[in-house]
């Protein structure tokens, strides 16, 4: 019987057949896997590619939740989801979210960074369009690191798939 543990190899190569096979054998999509959250864990990997968002679909669709519309909309490259939520209230333009990442801190960013960080270009251009501030700085840590800004994360992506957000 496949475990939630059998889901990281499926979420390091972002295999949407790999996660619906173990969900639809009876993994749990919200059962913790060492602690964590599993789509915790789908979200801070280090790989960024065109079938992360499909990743993530499965896995809400699954059951799963990030707790967050805002964060939930821009992982997902939601433009319509992002455009209603910015109309709703224009405090989600600038409001700091936080997130576990492998490459740069995601502690205290904004939406353009979250998109930044995962190539999200239609909810970056809905951002920008917006009116988005693209100097905003991401919060210090308490050993001072962070308070980079959304295009650091795109330049700083594995195998610069971030490159369209640039």
């Amino acid at each position: 019987m496949p475990t939630g543990a059998d889901l990281l190899g499926e979420f390091e190569v972002h295999s949407p057949a790999g996660i619906r096979a173990l969900l639809a054998a009876g993994v749990s999509p919200t059962e913790p896997i060492d602690g964590k959250r599993p789509i915790d864990v789908l979200v801070e990997m280090y790989l960024r590619s065109s079938r992360f968002a499909e990743c993530l679909q499965i896995m809400l669709d699954a059951g799963a939740s990030l707790g967050d519309p805002l964060l939930e909309a821009c992982l997902l490259d939601d433009d319509a989801t992002l455009r209603g939520l910015l109309s709703a209230s224009n405090e989600n333009l600038s409001r700091k979210l936080d997130l576990l990442c492998a490459f740069t801190s995601c502690r205290g960013v904004t939406a353009l960074h979250v998109c930044a960080e995962f190539n999200s270009t239609r909810c970056a251009r809905v951002l920008l369009d917006s009116g988005a501030d693209v100097n905003a700085r991401a919060e210090l840590s308490s050993g001072a690191l962070g308070g980079q800004t959304p295009i650091f994360h795109a330049v700083n992506s594995i195998l610069n798939y971030c490159r369209p957000v640039m």
